[in-house]
């Protein structure tokens, strides 16, 4: 499955990080909204070779963000995956902030002449009058440049919520240990076992106990990970396909009870009988 995870980045990233050293190399001006619709005459007042290069360095950045995705995955750590999805998101709006303020990616304004009546030079207004219809200008192609970052803002946003649903929809991971029972998965927890007073297998789905309202969790197609709360149960927590039975249920005489049930009953009724094993021998 990770390897798959793996795949699926790795499609998304490798095209990004192409266009990235497209850029870098000062080309691709052409593909950035607004500046290939400018006029010769406004095109020539802007630094088009430092755009290119500042979008290449944010595409590396946002590849590298994306490519953490199944190094997250592959290595249990949610912390890494949250990072990822942070930097998949704010990179993009920083770099628009950025690009947008304090008239960057604009050449030296020109230092032009005024002339009086008589056709005589008499001071330089490039700062005054004329930085005015210039500022405007840059500003107004600033929000055109701003885009096409959006466009990137949309992918990097569709793409973390692609991820999160690949991790959400993962089965949990059972792992048991002399002193503890692991489940890795989003939202995953270990239990020690001298924590655990009961391990049942109820026939009934999750949806038939009573799912209730999530509180802090995940929900995707049938997929619930984390923190539930019913009318039923009271507060519990879920690593369970809601539609499938049975359920294994674990109470704990710390915390909230856990439920867990797999897509595929057999593997449901295998786990049971791990976990109740290494709770009757401990």
């Amino acid at each position: 499955m990770v390897f798959v995870e793996i795949i699926i980045m790795a499609v998304i990233a490798v095209p990004i990080l192409v266009l990235a050293v497209y850029f870098l190399a000062g080309k691709g001006v052409s593909l950035i909204a607004g500046i290939n619709t400018m006029s010769d005459e406004k095109r020539e007042t802007y630094d088009e070779k430092a755009l290119c290069r500042a979008v290449g360095k944010l595409l590396i950045a946002i590849a590298a963000a994306l490519l953490l995705f199944p190094v997250s995955i592959r290595l249990e750590a949610m912390w890494l995956f949250w990072i990822a999805m942070v930097l998949s998101m704010v990179l993009p709006i920083g770099f628009v902030i950025y690009a947008n303020t304090g008239n960057r990616y604009r050449k030296p304004l020109p230092e032009l002449e005024a002339t009086d009546e008589a056709g005589e030079s008499t001071e330089k207004t490039g700062d005054n009058g004329d930085e005015l219809s210039f500022t405007s200008d840059v500003m107004a192609r600033g929000k055109k440049v701003g885009v096409v970052i959006g466009v990137l803002l949309g992918v990097a946003v569709i793409v973390g919520t692609g991820a999160l649903f690949i991790v959400g929809e993962r089965e949990p991971n059972i792992i048991i240990s002399p002193d503890s029972v692991q489940i890795s998965a989003m939202y995953g927890t270990q239990i020690p076992l001298s924590n655990i007073t009961e391990v049942t297998l109820d026939n009934r789905s999750m949806s038939e106990i009573g799912i209730g309202t999530r509180t802090n969790g995940y929900g995707g197609f049938a997929t619930l990970r984390g923190h539930f709360r019913s009318a039923q149960v009271g507060s519990k927590l879920l690593f369970v396909t809601a539609t499938s039975s049975p359920t294994i249920r674990i109470d704990r005489d710390v915390g909230t009870p856990v439920f867990i049930s797999f897509r595929d009953e057999s593997r449901t009724v295998y786990e049971y009988r791990i976990i109740s094993e290494a709770f009757r021998g401990s």
